[in-house]
């Protein structure tokens, strides 16, 4: 039995998911400028057609995960992330797989995501899921050095 849901953001929820998003980068020393455009502006990427899933947990918010539209046929996972005090419940891969299963709903081809190799355990995760690396040929983060995407 799972002691979490997942909903679709609000904005009364912005503060907890950039804090999130915040902890885990710092932690890994994974924190860039490039960060904040996502983490302050939530809106902006709800307007452009992404979607942002919170998973709530004990009256709290415990994970996130962005989805965002890169083109007609490809999306992007982006900030995934669960408190550390709420690891290992699987909030992680629920996150991801509703993201999976409306790029299923909406016929997309690929999903896509950006990460570094230091978050090892994410990139098992990933990897789980049936997520596998591709050659990274530019990237929006500095930080980044693993990409990977899931062809549906």
């Amino acid at each position: 039995m799972k002691d979490f849901q997942i909903k679709e953001y609000e904005d009364r929820y912005h503060q907890e998911f950039k804090e999130i998003s915040l902890e885990w980068l710092y932690k890994y020393d994974l924190y860039e400028k490039a960060d904040d455009d996502l983490l302050d502006n939530p809106s902006k990427y709800l307007k452009n057609g992404g979607l942002i899933f919170l998973a709530h947990a004990n009256n709290e918010i415990a994970g996130t995960v962005c989805l965002n539209p890169v083109n007609k046929n490809t999306f992007e996972l982006l900030k995934l992330g669960v408190r550390e005090n709420y690891k290992g419940l699987g909030i992680g891969r629920e996150l991801i797989q509703i993201c999976v299963d409306i790029c299923l709903e909406k016929k997309i081809e690929t999903v896509i995501l950006e990460t570094s190799s230091k978050l090892v355990d994410a990139i098992k995760l990933y990897e789980k899921i049936g997520f596998s690396q591709v050659e990274i040929k530019d990237s929006y983060y500095e930080s980044a050095d693993v990409k990977m995407e899931l062809k549906i």
